[in-house]
Formats: structure tokens, C-alpha cells, sequence
């Protein structure tokens, strides 16, 4: 990693993710500030700020890095906070991707980041697309609306990608099952087709909202039945799903679907472009 030092003549700023070459708005810092962009593979990785408390001036830069609207909240908190909180170092997260490391000193410091997972905190990856690339986990639930838009607006875009070696997709549980009865039992029925290697086919299947009947989506298949039958009652399966949901609950994950490019939150699962950014980023 390396790190451009911008003082008082400006700097250009973009989202981050994207690459260092595009970057084309300009964001000056106040008199005695210095601004300082981090990157990773030729990306905006972090902006950093160092200088004295402007309000207006860190709101401008987190919703410039972001790319959301996270500027006017932070800047009425400052308003209430600043003060009380003098002389404290605080880590606030802002959404559900970035997080923004803030020491109230003088001067004061700040720097805007990825949400990030250490490699250490994902277990093994189990129904994996592609041999090679940067990671994509995707944790996502059956019965939940936005998980199927996903599978049917971007993921056909992204497996020709994993089959190609590009990026290596992984599908991790996260059932909600205090809001969607059929998350749980669709769940334990992907993990016993992928017993028969059919997990992504039959994810599609799921994704297509055929909830339920799970024998006869096996039947789709033509998968072996009385083992898929016997599969659906085995204790083991469920803990593993289970397991999965627990480690969603420890990341602090709310929804679904939440998405993570290699160790980076993805703000907008919706939006390819950006995904593919962060993929370039994980590299």
C-alpha cells in the first residue's frame, strides 16, 4: 500500500474503489489540513485527514468517498458531540460498508475505510464457483425478496465470470428466520442437493421463488430422492446452516443479501459496476 500526501493545494477525489487514474472532483481542505489518499491495486482504498475540526469540510469528504449520503447526519452529530467528545478516538460506522476512524484531538484525525473481515474470521468456503480470483461471499436468504433479485439481475452476470477464473463466488447462509418461515427449510434443502453436487442448480431453482415443495425440485433435478428424503432429517445439516447464520450475526450482518469482496463490505450489491470495482480492489 501507498499513500499520496495532498497538502493545501487540494486533492481529487472519487469513490472508493475506483481506480486512481478516474479520480476528477476536487475536495480542498481547509487552511492547515492535508488530505492523504490510500490505495490498493491502482484503487482508492482510504481517505485520511489530518487539520483542524471543520464539519462541513469531513461531511463533504465522507459523502465524496462513500458516494452516500452520509455527510449532513455526521455534521449535525459533530454539532451535538464535538465538544463532549474532545480528545477521544471513536471508530463510526457509517452504513453498512464503511467505517469512519475519527481522533477528536488537536489536530484532529480522520480516515474513511472499507468495513473490513479478516481472512481468518470466514471458515471454509463450501458452495464455491470458480477456482481463482478474489473472493465474493455472498450471504443471502431463500425467502427474502432482494436475495432473489440478486440472483436473477446480477449473478448471471458474475458466474461466467467465476467459471472463467475471474473471481471465486461463494454462497454462504444467512436465514431470517424470525421474518421468513420457508428460509430455514430451503437452506437445509440446498445443503442436501449440494450432497449430489446440485447446490447451484437448485439455488436457482430456490431463487425462483418455488419454495416448498423441495422433494420435487430434487425431482427436477433428478436427484436421488431417498437420500435427499433421509438428508432433510439429518440433525448435522441444520447446525451447519446454523453455523452459517451464527457467523452472519457475529460480522454484525442486518439483511440480506450482504455481500463481501474479498475482506470488503460491498455498499451496493445492486449496482455491478461497483461490485467489480471492489473485486479489483480484493485482487
Amino acid at each position: 500500500m501507498r499513500a499520496w500526501a495532498l497538502f493545501l493545494l487540494g486533492s481529487a477525489l472519487a469513490q472508493i474503489g475506483k481506480p486512481l487514474e478516474g479520480l476528477g472532483q476536487v475536495l480542498t481542505p481547509p487552511p492547515g489540513g492535508e488530505v492523504r489518499l490510500e490505495q490498493r491495486n491502482g484503487r482508492l482504498l482510504a481517505v485520511a485527514y489530518t487539520g483542524p475540526l471543520e464539519p462541513s469540510f469531513l461531511a463533504q469528504m465522507v459523502d465524496r468517498a462513500t458516494g452516500m449520503a452520509f455527510g449532513a447526519p455526521l455534521k449535525e452529530w459533530l454539532a451535538k458531540n464535538g465538544g463532549s467528545l474532545k480528545g477521544q478516538r471513536l471508530s463510526l460506522r457509517l452504513g453498512e460498508a464503511f467505517l469512519l476512524d475519527l481522533a477528536l484531538t488537536e489536530p484532529i484525525q480522520a480516515r474513511i475505510r472499507p468495513n473490513e473481515v479478516p481472512e481468518t474470521a470466514w471458515g471454509q468456503d463450501r458452495w464455491v464457483l470458480g477456482d481463482k480470483g478474489p473472493w465474493l461471499r455472498i450471504f443471502s436468504d431463500f425467502q427474502c425478496p432482494f436475495c432473489q433479485r440478486l440472483a436473477r439481475e446480477v449473478l448471471p452476470q458474475l458466474k461466467p465470470r467465476a467459471l472463467k477464473g475471474e473471481l471465486r463466488l461463494s454462497y454462504r447462509h444467512f436465514p431470517l428466520k424470525e421474518i421468513h418461515p420457508e428460509a430455514l427449510p430451503a437452506a437445509i434443502a440446498a445443503e442436501c442437493t449440494g450432497a449430489q453436487g446440485s447446490f447451484w442448480p437448485y439455488h436457482d431453482l430456490l431463487m425462483g421463488g418455488r419454495l416448498g415443495d423441495y422433494l420435487g425440485l430434487a425431482r427436477v433435478l433428478s436427484l436421488d430422492l431417498k437420500a435427499f428424503a433421509t438428508c432433510l432429517k439429518d440433525p448435522h445439516v441444520a447446525s451447519r446452516v446454523e453455523a452459517e447464520r451464527a457467523l452472519a450475526l457475529r460480522l454484525g450482518l442486518r439483511g440480506t443479501p450482504s455481500l463481501f469482496a474479498g475482506p470488503y463490505r460491498v455498499p451496493n450489491p445492486f449496482d455491478l459496476e461497483r461490485l467489480l470495482d471492489y473485486l479489483a480492489l480484493a485482487r
